[in-house]
């Protein structure tokens, strides 16, 4: 049985950016996907939906700018280059950019679509990885399954047509004339479908809650996507794990919040609204509070919802519920085995800068972790900003030399708190 360097386990965007980037190499990859096909979120592609960060962080650019898997590259296969210049907008859409995603995926004959890894067992040298065809060796393995939806312990028992994720709003039956929806959550999915709800046709009441203070913007200033620039995330992973969680903590709306044009539109559609009648006959915002219980009743759901800070436990009655709660890491009991052995590090395995797991017995293979590891790697690891820089490093530390360039850029942003206790000591 022929013995592949690396095995993929998942095919999202950033399993699929160290796919391409590991095409020109003399790397020997497979990747494995249980869907049939690659697709990105497909029940929120809604219309107005935008990609939130610069399209220039694609599968490669920023590890390789003369990759042919580029979205520049895919734009100009496609004879819109010159449209797409010419626009007075340097972002995309979410459905263009999945299609940029589809097309790179079609390129590369590594991907093995319709294929489910179902388990990974440590060998003396590297792992034999089981899918639902075949089993197959591997020197060393990429994880990069994905997240699953977050939903409240209150809603699960009823989820279904009427109370369900946000993941899922696409493939739910569409509002009905009249219908009062409940929102829970005030991020950027949930503003998206409150945005859309707003536009519906005859939509009924909109009740938005958000255990957030206020529906909070996503920072993308300049200065602030500092933090997603590889000297920025190498200075990180230097820091200890204090300082790094509450610098995780910190910049959380740097990756976690609406972004400011869709927030002005909602707010510009609602003003319009409260001009020409009741707006609270239209749409409620309660932020700073919670959905406690969650019920079925003859005139629709009633959600008990509990406000911080103070004693009110108001009942809201919608005839559906969608859940903008977030998304989790996907458990897999094999990835739970993989990472026993692993060195711990206030209750989470360490990852070290090429972002492979540290073991304890220093096992033959590498396990690198795609999406996994926030607080290890910081808030990049989690988003699409740092993925071709992430994925180079993984490949350099598969070949054991540069292949991509390892040139931090130079930030216009000095960070005196990210600096190691050296480089502190010499600008004293």
């Amino acid at each position: 049985m022929q013995v592949l360097d690396l095995i993929g386990i998942g095919i999202g965007p950033f399993n699929l950016s160290l796919a391409a980037l590991a095409c020109p190499t003399p790397l020997r990859t497979a990747f494995f996907e249980k869907e049939s096909g690659f697709d990105w979120h497909p029940g929120l592609l809604l219309p107005n939906s935008r990609l939130q960060v610069s399209p220039l962080k694609d599968c490669v650019t920023l590890a390789d700018p003369t990759s042919p898997f580029s979205f520049l590259n895919y734009l100009a296969v496609h004879g819109r280059l010159y449209s797409f210049v010419n626009r007075c907008d340097a972002t995309t859409s979410r459905r263009e950019f999945t299609q940029y995603f589809q097309w790179v995926a079609h390129q590369l004959p590594q991907l093995r679509f319709g294929e489910e890894v179902t388990d990974v067992t440590r060998l003396d040298e590297g792992y034999r990885v089981t899918t639902t065809r075949d089993h197959y060796h591997a020197r060393s393995v990429a994880i990069g399954v994905g997240v699953v939806a977050t939903i409240p312990e209150c809603a699960k028992p009823w989820l279904g047509e009427k109370v369900y994720h946000v993941a899922s709003y696409l493939d739910r039956p569409q509002i009905d004339i009249g219908e009062r929806v409940l929102v829970v959550g005030g991020g950027q999915s949930g503003a998206e479908v409150v945005e859309h709800l707003l536009g519906s046709p005859g939509i009924g009441k909109i009740t938005w809650v958000t255990s957030r203070g206020n529906l909070f913007t996503r920072d993308d200033s300049s200065f602030i996507n500092v933090s997603y620039t590889p000297s920025y995330s190498q200075r990180f992973h230097s820091l200890p794990l204090k300082k790094r969680r509450t610098i995780v903590d910190d910049e959380k709306l740097t990756s976690d919040g609406i972004s400011a044009e869709l927030s002005n539109r909602i707010y510009e559609t609602i003003y319009h609204r409260s001009a020409t009648g009741n707006i609270d006959d239209v749409i409620q915002l309660l932020p700073a509070v919670v959905m406690k219980e969650l019920s079925p009743h003859a005139d629709g759901w009633h959600a008990l919802l509990a406000s911080h800070g103070t004693c009110q436990r108001p009942t809201v009655v919608a005839d559906r519920v969608v859940l903008a709660t977030g998304f989790e890491p996907r458990p897999l009991a094999f990835i739970d085995r993989l990472l026993a052995s692993a060195s711990m590090e206030g209750g989470l395995p360490v990852v070290k800068d090429d972002y492979s797991v540290q073991f304890e017995d220093n096992a033959a293979g590498q396990v690198y972790l795609q999406n996994r590891s926030p607080v290890q790697s910081g808030l990049q690891s989690v988003n699409l900003s740092l993925v071709a820089y992430r994925n180079g490093r993984i490949i350099n530390s598969l070949l054991r030399r540069e292949y991509y360039l390892n040139v931090p850029d130079r930030p216009i942003l000095g960070c005196l708190g990210l600096l190691p206790a050296q480089e502190t000591q010499n600008a004293r």
